[in-house]
């Protein structure tokens, strides 16, 4: 039989976070039928199981392609161009016969 459950005081953690960002998070962690609490309380065993913050911190493939996009664009001469340049520029592409 188990043990009945002593009644715990709980710890509040308040965060603010980009509300777009809830919201897509919110929608994964429904998808994996939990919600931010028993998230963050998981993260949290997690951490104190491990001694250390378990989740991998490296970039993803395409945010190492980016940032090298990035560092070797970065010195490049940049021109602003005025609409009207712009249409010009797919006028001619137009005449091109493409």
């Amino acid at each position: 039989m188990d043990k009945p459950r002593k009644n715990i005081r709980k710890a509040r953690i308040q965060v603010q976070v980009d509300p777009e960002l809830k919201s897509k998070a919110e929608d994964v962690l429904s998808s994996l039928g939990m919600n931010s609490t028993t998230a963050i309380t998981m993260l949290f065993k997690r951490i104190v199981a491990t001694d250390s913050y378990p989740v991998n911190l490296k970039l993803t493939e395409r945010e190492v392609a980016t940032k090298n996009l990035l560092e070797a664009t970065k010195n490049l001469p940049v021109k602003d161009i005025s609409r009207t340049e712009l249409e010009k520029m797919y006028e001619d592409d137009d005449d091109d016969g493409y």
